[in-house]
C-alpha cells in the first residue's frame, strides 16, 4: 500500500509507542486520527476516547467517514501474582488491552477501505508469559489470537490484519507503579538485560515495524516480534 494521503487511526497515540507510531505516519504524509485520554502535542485529529467504553468508541467513529489503517495501541500494564490480583485491576486491564482492541476493530471494520489494514500492538508476553504478569500476558495473547482470526475473516475484503509483539521498550510506562524515576530506570535496565541484544528498544523501532506492516500488501496474520531477540 502506498500510504501517502491515507487515513490512519491510532489508539493511545499521546505518548510512548503510540506517539512514535503517529509521528511516523505523519512523516509519511498520512492523515492521523488519535483516540486517547489526553490531546497529543503534535498536529492530528483528536477524539477523547477511553477504549474500554463502547459508547465512546462508537460516538467518535460516527464522526469519521472512512479509514485506511487502524493501529490498536492503547494499553496498560499492572503486575501481580494471580492470588494477589485485585479483580477491579483485572477488569481494567482486560477491558483496555483486549476488549478495547476488540471493540475498536468491530466498529472500525465497516469504515476501513478496501485494501486497508489493521495492526494490533501486542507484546512478547503474549507469546512467552512471565510470572507476576498473568493478566497482562493473557490480554496480549488474546490480541494475538484475535489478530489471526480477523486475518482469516477479512481476507476477502481484502483487509489485512497483523500484530507487533514488542519486547522491553523505553517508554513512560516504566515510571508507573514505582517510587522514583531511578527505580523505574533500574527496572528497565534489568528487564532489557535479559534480551540477547542487551538493550531496551526505542518507540521509533516499533513505529518502523508498523509502517512496514502497513505498506506490505502480502503480509497478513503475522505476529512480528520486535524484541531484541527475547522470544528466542
Amino acid at each position: 500500500m502506498n500510504i501517502k494521503n491515507k487515513t490512519v487511526l491510532v489508539t493511545g497515540g499521546s505518548t510512548g509507542i503510540g506517539k512514535a507510531i503517529a509521528e511516523a505516519f505523519i512523516a509519511k504524509g498520512t492523515k492521523v486520527i488519535v483516540f486517547g485520554l489526553n490531546k497529543p502535542q503534535y498536529s492530528c485529529e483528536f477524539y477523547k476516547v477511553d477504549v474500554s467504553k463502547e459508547n465512546e468508541i462508537k460516538s467518535a467513529l460516527s464522526k469519521i467517514k472512512s479509514l485506511d489503517i487502524l493501529v490498536n495501541n492503547a494499553g496498560i500494564f499492572t503486575g501481580s501474582l494471580v492470588e494477589e490480583t485485585n479483580m477491579n485491576d483485572f477488569d481494567e486491564e482486560m477491558n483496555i488491552n483486549f476488549k478495547g482492541t476488540f471493540m475498536t476493530c468491530k466498529y472500525s471494520i465497516p469504515k476501513i477501505n478496501k485494501g486497508g489494514c489493521i495492526i494490533n500492538i501486542s507484546s512478547i508476553l503474549g507469546i512467552n508469559p512471565r510470572a507476576e504478569a498473568s493478566v497482562y500476558s493473557a490480554s496480549k495473547a488474546a490480541i494475538i489470537s484475535l489478530t489471526k482470526s480477523l486475518a482469516l475473516e477479512l481476507a476477502n475484503k481484502p483487509i489485512r490484519v497483523n500484530s507487533i509483539a514488542p519486547g522491553v521498550i523505553d517508554t513512560p510506562i516504566w515510571q508507573k507503579g514505582v517510587s522514583s524515576r531511578e527505580e523505574g530506570e533500574k527496572d528497565l535496565k534489568e528487564s532489557a538485560s535479559k534480551h540477547p541484544l542487551k538493550r531496551s528498544g526505542k518507540p521509533e523501532e516499533i513505529a518502523h515495524a508498523t509502517i512496514f506492516l502497513a505498506e506490505n500488501d502480502f503480509t497478513t496474520g503475522a505476529i512480528l516480534a520486535v524484541d531484541g531477540g527475547a522470544t528466542i
